[in-house]
């Protein structure tokens, strides 16, 4: 039944509402009508206007706790516009989503039946902030920690909810750590529709085994003023008591791989299963303005303390030969805070250096960023790097600092200089040139005399036979392209009639997804690939609309083709909604769609 509700909000995006009574409507439609208090689901609105609509006055949803998440993004359709909010239901019972208004048009209420989850103490969400009074751009550290006496090996359907990584008024960065895959204790978990890793622990409290699970998110806040983090929410499915106690007890965790447990299982029908809520407190950040007065010119927003220090290679070079320089940036605390400038900004380096305004991604090392970069010496005049500058606000000294690194000594020879016929040498400025570092490395040798084979015995055969190559090249071609369209043809006929073994052969790898967004982004791409190859068209850029006339010329029915417009609106849809994912079983839908082509690939044969 979702299935099929999906396949009719996406038809509607792709499509419009054929049995609408005005060409302009807003369409409403929610991922799940029965939900648990602490449950997020989302509400997605197609609004179909000559203009972009005004945003809807969500204050309307009061019995929801509303994140919005896209506000008017233009669809593939003309005139059409997506909404979309996550909504969480404040108190159980039978609730309404209320008619939105989108300038001329409105939705329809749209009805929310809401259960309360079992209550229980044994599992618990904390959070906890590395500093509760920081600086605007001062990288704070949000921890999250979810404690639980329920063996994690009987726990199915985790849904982590944290609303602050959707705050505008924050950055929100990962914790750099790249050995974190090969810790044993490190555990897969589904936040926020993303895919963390968390470290687990094993503990003993009051005499009873717990285990905890825990995972960090760096916030850097763009905004001063007192910010209430809204408390981050947990439901899962937990095995009952009754279950877990007729089996063997599992002493240790059953799943060390990242992802590979029952976290990510949607699959909890049955009475054995019974689902558990908890959320964290409520968390208050204090975050101070910047002084105005004292801002160096070099200051680009850097909180924190931090170090700089250069090298360079080679120190003994020509004028205009390129000097690799590496720039070492290394932060008290928090790497991931910094954000070096580009050199072409460091006042004692640009008048001396070449730089170029491209520069490569840095290296992460320890608590250091590695940012390296080539430059070259304009002159003789140049017998050193200067020292490189970082301007930066320190929290602890409440000042702007600025730090610079030791100068590099180098020795700059003259350019080695080519005589031109006629005028003797000649000097320039150094210059940057795009056609790429190869025209900076020509030498003398270019300017060497060259022979002519034309001249001398070869030259009569080699006059008739530019005579006669025209009307053989013609023949040629002529002769090639008749054999290379029969081989085409064949080729293609050859793909059509195995198109569809093809695609069941494909789809068959999807079944191992979870989430909506690699299930239907793989089966958008194996669909396309199909009708390619069926109807000989190119895959890439197929369109709904490039199909339908070549299907009802191959004599495909009615039905056939909506169910076909339906599976191929719903695969859109979802390659402009990937940001905000959702849970799905892979294997109903990937029947439903062989199914489809199934019953597709019958008619056209």
């Amino acid at each position: 039944m979702k299935l099929l509700n999906s396949l009719f909000i996406a038809w509607a995006l792709a499509a419009g509402i054929a049995w609408a009574d005005s060409s302009l409507y807003a369409y409403a439609y929610t991922t799940e009508t029965n939900v648990f208090l602490g449950q997020v689901f989302t509400l997605d609105v197609i609004v179909k206007t000559p203009q972009l609509p005004d945003s809807p006055d969500i204050g309307d949803l009061t019995d929801f706790n509303v994140t919005v998440l896209e506000e008017g993004k233009a669809t593939s359709e003309p005139d059409t516009w997506a909404y979309r909010f996550d909504l969480r239901a404040k108190h159980a019972g039978d609730l309404t989503i209320p008619a939105l208004r989108f300038g001329s048009v409105s939705s329809e209420p749209v009805s929310i039946q809401a259960r309360k989850p079992e209550a229980t103490d044994r599992m618990k969400l904390e959070q906890q902030l590395s500093s509760i009074s920081v600086f605007v751009g001062e990288p704070v550290l949000l921890t999250t920690t979810w404690h639980s006496s329920y063996p994690f090996g009987a726990i199915k359907a985790v849904d982590f909810h944290f609303p602050v990584l959707n705050d505008k008024r924050f950055q929100i960065l990962e914790r750099y750590a790249p050995d974190k895959e090969e810790q044993a204790g490190s555990t897969g978990l589904p936040v926020h529709g993303t895919r963390v890793l968390a470290s687990r622990k094993n503990y003993m409290a009051e005499e009873v085994q717990h285990q905890s699970l825990t995972f960090s998110k760096l916030l850097i806040p763009k905004k001063s003023g007192r910010i209430i983090i809204p408390p981050a929410t947990l439901l899962c499915a937990a095995e009952r008591e009754k279950d877990l106690n007729n089996r063997q007890r599992r002493s240790a965790f059953q799943y060390p791989a990242y992802f590979d447990n029952t976290f990510f299982d949607q699959n909890v029908t049955g009475d054995t299963w019974s689902r558990i809520y908890t959320e964290s407190r409520p968390l208050i950040l204090d975050v101070k303005p910047l002084p105005a007065e004292g801002r160096p010119d070099l200051f680009n927003g850097m909180v924190g303390d931090f170090s700089i220090h250069t090298t360079a290679e080679p120190v003994d070079v020509r004028v205009g030969d390129p000097i690799t320089l590496a720039v070492t940036v290394t932060a008290s605390d928090f790497m991931e805070g910094i954000f070096f400038p580009p050199l072409r900004y460091q006042p004692l380096l640009v008048n001396r250096f070449e730089i170029p305004s491209d520069r490569s991604l840095p290296e992460r090392r320890a608590r250091s960023k590695i940012y390296t970069q080539t430059i070259r010496p304009r002159s003789i005049d140049t017998a050193e790097i200067p020292p490189i500058q970082l301007a930066f606000f320190n929290p602890v000294s409440n000042a702007y600092c600025t730090v610079q690194s030791d100068p590099v000594p180098i020795r700059i020879s003259p350019a080695q200089e080519i005589g031109i016929f006629g005028e003797g040498t000649r000097h320039s400025r150094l210059q940057a040139v795009e056609e790429g570092i190869r025209q900076n490395y020509e030498n003398p040798d270019m300017l060497q005399s060259r022979p002519r084979p034309l001249l001398g015995w070869a030259h009569p055969i080699i006059t008739l036979s530019i005579l006669l190559l025209p009307p053989l090249l013609v023949g040629g071609i002529s002769l090639v392209s008749l054999f290379g369209e029969k081989k085409h043809h064949i080729h293609r006929t050859a793909k059509a009639a195995r198109a569809y073994k093809v695609f069941r052969k494909n789809a068959a790898h999807i079944y191992t997804h979870s989430m909506k967004s690699e299930i239907y982004g793989d089966l958008d791409q194996i669909l396309r690939a199909y009708l390619g190859d069926r109807l000989h068209l190119t895959p890439g850029a197929l369109s709904y609309r490039d199909a339908e006339a070549r299907l009802i010329e191959a004599g495909a029915d009615a039905q056939i083709l909506d169910d076909f417009k339906r599976l191929f609106a719903l695969c859109e849809a979802y390659r402009f909604t990937t940001r905000y994912d959702e849970k799905a079983q892979a294997k109903p839908i990937v029947h439903e769609a062989i199914r489809i082509i199934k019953s597709l690939d019958h008619a056209l044969k």
